[in-house]
Order: structure tokens, then C-alpha cells, then sequence
């Protein structure tokens, strides 16, 4: 029996750095990929990537057999609330596994087998709060948790009734959540901050850390330098601090709504370095001395995808308000 299955449905286009993804996953044989996409364009998947081809109607169709009111899933953003119920809705799919999740395409995987043990994880019923990645036991009552009533309501039938994307996947002020109701359930949870995290507008890397005891985020020092590197399956971030080298081991990456280039040469090496925008080849080892000289930024566009990332956005929230009160 494997540990985990992550359940990952996508529709459209992967993004570029796709391929990099691929290959941090491949690093990890503890664990699975699960995709259920329309995507045709060709892979060199690892053997722990597996691929179910269907459409998105298909999926809709799938996902409503499971429930007996009418859901709504209009783009394939929306599945994002559904996350929770993966569990549920793919139980034909992970009976093999301990553990599943799910997780975004938008990262790098470090050193799952090492940090996500057997014996860590079969402490807890639900494994981190952000919805970029977050596991649950696999058992037949925790994979129905998310059915749960929370005072009076249901907020999973209300979520999935809407066409606004309400957040049910994950933390989020601290209510109205699928871990809303693990917590209420009384079910085991491991609410720490693993990931490597950035803020979304600036163009460096700041890291921004979720702190599940004041439901709120946390923001480095932006004037700090940091290099990250994916050494043999490893994140590592590097750092000075009064002359000597620092470093810590991350669990992933997150790049939300970065178009992350990337070097091919990379995906036949061990080593590479993570800078904003782009994978590129490391030029030397890391060392105290050698910190400095190590290319750590280059000039991005981000600043100008952002502004007109923020004017899409408003008309979708506008088109899905229309919407809303045409309902």
C-alpha cells in the first residue's frame, strides 16, 4: 500500500513549467499523482503520474452522480471548492492509499518521503490548512467529513449551489471551511506552514507564512536575501546572516500566478536554482564564499502581468455577480 494519492483534476492548458513540477513529483515514490484532464499534449509523465483523459462536462457529470441536489460548476476554477469532497467523489480511485490530497500545479514538490512519514502523518486525520496543499486519512467517516453541519448550516451544500467561488477548500478567516469543520468534528489536524509561500505582487520572492493561531499571514523581511535550490529532491533555501551561511528544508513551492520560465537543461540535473520568474542551472555550489556571487534575480515582467491580471479579475467577479442575481 502506497501513503498518499494526490487528486488533481485540470482542464485547459498546463502551464509552462509543467515539466519542472513533473520532475519534483517523480522525486517522491511514497506517493502518487492522480490527473483527470482534457489536456492532449505529450508528457514525459513519471511512473507515479497517472493520467485518467475525460472532458469537462464528463467530470461535471462524475462529480454530480455523487450528490443528489444540483451542483454548480461553471468553469473549472469552481472545482476548487470541491477539493474537499476528492475524497469522496474518487473513492474508486485511492482505495490503495493511506492518505490523500490534493494539491496545485503551480508548485515543485521537495522531500515529501522524508518530512510526510507514515509515522507523522498517521497522527492526523487532516494535514495543513492551504488549499495549494492539504492530505487527509482515507477512511470512509473522514472522507465525509466535509458533509458535516456547522451550526445549523451546511456549508457544503451552499458552496457547491453557488457559482461564486467560495474558498471551502481551505483557511480562510477562520470560518465557513472545510477545516471549519475538522476542527468542530473534533478530528486531528496539523495546521503548521510547510510551504515556501510568496506574495503575489512583488516581484521578488517574500515569503508569507500562514499562522494558524491568529488565522492570519505572516510576511518576511523583505529586504533579506534568500537562494532556493532543489538539491537531489531537496528544497533548500540558503541565507547569510552576519557572515555565515544559513539554510532550512521546505516541503514545496508555490509560484500563484507567476509565469515561471524555466531552463530545459534543468530536467536532466540534480540541482537547479528557483529565482523569480525562472529554473536555471546553478552555477556553483553553495558555499559562504560563493553566496554572493550566485545570480539570484533577473529582470521579469511581473510587475505588468499583475496590473493586468487585477483588471481581469474584476470582470470576472462582475460577470459572476451578473450571474449570482440572475439566479
Amino acid at each position: 500500500m502506497k501513503l498518499g494519492c494526490f487528486i488533481i483534476p485540470y482542464f485547459g492548458k498546463f502551464p509552462d513549467m509543467f515539466p519542472v513540477f513533473l520532475k519534483t513529483c517523480g522525486a517522491n515514490h511514497n506517493f502518487d499523482w492522480l490527473f483527470f484532464t482534457d489536456v492532449e499534449d505529450e508528457y514525459d509523465y513519471p511512473d507515479n503520474v497517472r493520467v485518467i483523459k475525460l472532458s469537462f462536462d464528463e467530470l461535471k457529470e462524475k462529480i454530480q452522480n455523487k450528490f443528489d441536489f444540483t451542483i454548480v460548476i461553471n468553469e473549472p476554477h469552481k472545482l476548487c471548492d470541491y477539493k474537499p469532497a476528492y475524497g469522496y467523489i474518487f473513492e474508486d480511485y485511492i482505495a490503495e492509499y493511506k492518505f490523500w490530497g490534493h494539491c496545485d500545479i503551480d508548485t515543485i514538490m521537495g522531500d515529501l518521503d522524508g518530512l510526510l512519514t507514515d509515522d507523522f502523518l498517521s497522527n492526523y486525520d487532516k494535514v495543513f490548512c492551504l488549499g495549494h496543499m492539504i492530505l487527509y486519512k482515507n477512511n470512509y467517516e473522514n472522507n465525509r467529513v466535509f458533509m458535516s453541519d456547522y451550526k445549523g448550516r451546511s456549508l457544503y451544500r451552499e458552496s457547491f449551489s453557488s457559482c461564486l467561488t467560495t474558498v471551502f477548500d481551505e483557511t480562510f478567516r477562520g470560518k465557513d471551511n472545510i477545516h471549519t469543520l475538522f476542527v468542530a468534528s473534533e478530528k486531528s489536524v496539523f495546521d503548521e506552514d510547510w510551504s515556501a509561500n510568496f506574495l503575489i505582487r512583488p516581484s521578488k520572492f517574500i515569503r508569507t507564512k500562514y499562522v494558524a493561531k491568529t488565522d492570519s499571514f505572516v510576511s518576511e523581511d523583505p529586504n533579506m536575501v534568500f537562494l532556493y535550490v532543489w538539491d537531489r529532491g531537496h528544497i533548500i533555501r540558503y541565507w547569510l546572516d552576519s557572515g555565515n551561511l544559513h539554510k532550512e528544508e521546505l516541503l514545496y513551492m508555490h509560484f500563484q500566478l507567476r509565469n515561471m520560465a524555466y531552463d530545459k537543461k534543468i530536467t536532466e540535473k540534480d540541482i537547479f536554482k528557483i529565482i523569480p520568474e525562472k529554473f536555471e542551472c546553478l552555477e556553483m555550489d553553495v558555499s559562504r564564499t560563493t553566496f554572493k556571487k550566485i545570480k539570484k534575480y533577473h529582470i521579469t515582467t511581473h510587475y505588468f502581468f499583475m496590473k493586468k491580471h487585477n483588471l481581469k479579475e474584476k470582470m470576472k467577479k462582475r460577470k459572476r455577480l451578473e450571474e449570482k442575481n440572475e439566479h
